[in-house]
This record gives structure tokens, sequence and C-alpha cells, in this order.
């Protein structure tokens, strides 16, 4: 009789543990879900939204390693459940970790003219002033010789007024940059420009008058973004847009930038909130410039915001292909500092161009890792 009810509490106690278990697992699936799509919400509405989108990797690998230990003690509803949520947000998966191959890479043009490398980077100013690093050779400008791109598009490519000429750590290369690149751009809000072939310049937006989240004036006649438009030999019409946006100043005090706000420190959840904010505003303005473009643009830059996210939505609109998404293949970060190994940085495109292939490079001295695409330029419309 001990025995019988000894095993109907085993029993109980086994039914509660599952009972636990599928609730815990719904409540996963339910979070994984609202990680993914969280950027469909604006964050001045909601102010957890972009914070969601930013744990969506996180809960990702939580879902996968739960969804192995279900499977382990077959417990299928929950794996049913997690197999769901998965699959539910499997387009969102694609933006962060595309499986793409070599196999089904795009072929490469019959004519190598029709073809254009183009890299984004933000170079930190190849380390200018850095105690350390500043007065040693570039290892940023070293990676960009050896990658060799037709067009480089930086943010943080000056810093205080500095011409390049007046960087230590670029002398050694300033003789095979003016050889290789004999077309070169840097304006005051540090997007640059290196290129091999001509092109006519011009900021793109209104002037922005407080750029920083801590509520000051950074640079009354700063732009956030620049328009390139290339001089192509083939004759193909092509637009470069560069951008950088607001910073999540995590290392508020230790930059000039931040140090000069009138405000009152804030605390690094509510700098963040405010970057979200703001960087809402920015998008808006840089989808209008963008609409207001010729048909053929790559847009390149420092979103400071991960695929997905309300930004990312904004500005990639109805019509602007992800790069990375199409025919990069794996989970590749482009910040690598603060332990925060997102991919920040991102190059979209629409019209008669087409991405064949898509590389992030590591090394250099900067806090972020370049991408290069190589885009054929002779397609019909990409739609």
């Amino acid at each position: 009789m001990a025995r019988s009810t000894y095993d109907i509490y085993q029993r109980s106690k086994r039914k509660r543990v599952i009972k636990r278990l599928e609730i815990l697992t719904a409540i996963l699936a339910v979070l994984l879900v609202c990680c993914a799509y969280a950027g469909k919400v604006d964050p001045r509405s909601f102010v957890l939204a972009p914070f969601m989108t930013l744990a969506y990797v996180p809960m990702l690998v939580l879902a996968a390693v739960w969804l192995l230990f279900a499977a382990f003690k077959r417990r299928w509803i929950a794996v049913t459940t997690l197999v769901v949520a998965l699959l539910a947000t499997a387009p969102v998966f694609k933006l962060f970790v595309p499986l793409n191959t070599s196999a089904s890479a795009p072929p490469e043009p019959a004519n190598r003219d029709m073809m254009l490398k183009v890299m984004t980077y933000n170079v930190l100013a190849f380390n200018y002033g850095d105690p350390l690093l500043g007065d040693q050779p570039s290892e940023t400008m070293k990676l960009i010789l050896d990658a060799d791109p037709d067009v480089l598009l930086m943010q943080e490519g000056t810093a205080s007024g500095a011409d390049w000429d007046e960087m230590p750590s670029l002398a050694g290369f300033l003789n095979e940059i003016q050889m290789r690149y004999p077309y070169r751009y840097n304006s005051s809000e540090g997007l640059s420009i290196m290129s091999k072939f001509p092109f006519d310049t011009q900021p793109l937006g209104e002037p922005q008058h407080a750029r920083s989240p801590l509520g000051y004036n950074r640079n009354n006649t700063s732009h956030l973004a620049r328009a390139y438009d290339l001089h192509m030999p083939n004759g193909k019409q092509l637009r470069l847009v560069d951008f950088r946006f607001q910073s999540y100043h995590l290392s508020f005090g230790k930059s000039m930038n931040v140090r000069v706000s009138p405000d009152v420190k804030p605390s690094a959840l509510e700098r963040m909130r405010r970057s979200f904010a703001l960087r809402g505003d920015n998008a808006a303005a840089i989808r209008k410039a963008i609409d207001e473009s010729p048909g053929n643009v790559i847009v390149c830059g420092d979103m400071n915001d991960v695929s997905g996210s309300h930004v990312y939505r904004v500005i990639c609109g109805d019509d602007l292909h992800d790069a990375w998404s199409e025919v990069g293949s794996g989970y590749a970060y482009t910040y690598n500092s603060h332990n925060l190994f997102y991919r920040i940085d991102h190059v979209l495109y629409r019209g008669a161009i087409k991405a064949l292939k898509a590389q992030r490079y590591k090394g250099g001295s900067s806090d972020h890792y370049p991408l290069m695409v190589s885009f054929d330029l002779d397609v019909r419309d990409n739609k």
C-alpha cells in the first residue's frame, strides 16, 4: 500500500515537471517570436522593442539548446512548440544567419568590367590620437589595400578635422593610396570615400542639429549621409550612399564627444533608449533621401543597429535587398568591442544590379570589421 502511494506521488511529480517544462517552452517560443519581429514596432512607442530585437540572437541560441534538451528527454510537445516558433522566425533567421553556399552563388558576368567590389568600413579614424596605436602603421589601411575594393565607403574616416597626411598611422600608405585610388573625398562628418572611378558627391538630408543622444549640439552642419554618383566607364548609372547613425555611447565619459554634454550623465540604458529614438528619426530622413535618388543605389554604412531592427526595416522599405542575407554565409558580426558581437554594418541595394558575393574581413585596428560585396552591374531591374 505504501509503495502504491509512493508510485502515485512519483507519477504526480513527473506530470508537474512535464507541465512546467511545457509552460517554460511555450514562454520561450513566444519570446523568440516577439524578439524576431520586435523591429516592426517603433521604439518611440514601445521602449522595450529595440532591446528585444537585440535579444533575438541570445534567444535563438537558448531555443536551440532547449530544443536539444527537449528532444533528449523525448518531450515531443515541447519539441513541436519550438520547431513551430523557429519556422515562424525563419525570415529573420536568414537575415542574421544566411546559409548560402558557393554552389548557390550567382554566376559572374562574362564582362568583368561589369563587376564592382564595394566595401563599407568604420575605420575609427585609423586610430588617430590613440596613445597606443596612433603612431603605428595602420592595420586597418593594410587590410583595405590587401582586400583591394574598387570603392571604399568609410565612416569615421577622419577625426578632429585632421587630414590624412597629418595622421602618422597612414604616412607609409599615402603614395599607394594615391596611385590605386586617385579619387577620394573626406567630409567634415567623417563620411569618406576612396574610389578607382570618378564621382560627384553631395550631402543627403538636412543638417543635423542634435546628433548625440545626450542632448547637445555636436555639429550644426553635420549630415547623416552622403551620396556619391559614380562615373563608370561602362556608362552605368550608380549612386552610392554612405551613412553613420547614432552610437549607443557605451563608453560614456571616455570620449571627447560625450564629455562636453551639458546633461547630467544618464545611465547606460537611458543612453541606449535615447539612441534608439534618435536613430528612428535618422532612418526616416535617409529613407526619404533614398526615395529621391536614382534607380540604381547601393546603401552602405554603420547603422549601429542589427538586421530586422526598426531602423533596418525603415531603411530597407519595400525595395532594398540585404546583400549579406542574399549571398553571405553564416553569422558574421562586424562590431568587435564591448563583447557585443553583432552585425551593425550593412550593405543594401536596389535596381539593375545584383549582389554576387559578400565577405566579412577580420583584422584591422578598428572596433568594426568591414564588409565587401561584389556586384554584377549587367542585369535587368532587380525588384
